[in-house]
């Protein structure tokens, strides 16, 4: 495999465009490739166009929700198997966690977190893969 080919990718999906900056800056920094939808329809676009290695999942967004997103990417057998890191504002964690226990997701992350806790979990959950 070819240092190019082992490059992950990773799809940012936020409607804050200074997480979205701040991410793609750490996540490049540390020899990832990111791709950004400020939506859940662009994301879900996205992930159909460029079937990126994981997806960060902002879950208040406009045009469709994060929980809506995860959905029907867990419902597609081409994109059920991306791993998917929820990152949500303060408060809202309680809410996704009492929601469904059927919203597979690899790691929760409440805003404002470390860009290495993020970063800790990228890296755990492509070991694993």
């Amino acid at each position: 495999m070819s240092n190019e080919e082992s490059i992950k990718t990773i799809l940012i999906v936020d409607d804050e465009p200074d997480v979205v900056f701040v991410l793609k800056m750490a996540l490049e920094k540390n020899g990832y490739k990111t791709l950004a939808a400020s939506n859940g329809v662009e994301g879900l676009e996205k992930v159909r166009a460029f079937h990126p290695d994981a997806i960060i999942l902002d879950l208040m967004m406009p045009k469709l929700d994060g929980h809506s997103v995860n959905l029907r990417l867990k419902e597609d057998p081409q994109t059920a198997q991306i791993p998917v890191i929820i990152v949500t504002g303060k408060g809202h964690l309680k809410e996704l966690l009492d929601i469904r226990e059927d919203l597979k997701v690899t790691a929760y992350l409440e805003k404002p977190f470390p860009v290495a806790l993020l970063l800790e979990k990228l890296s755990e959950i492509f070991k694993t893969s």
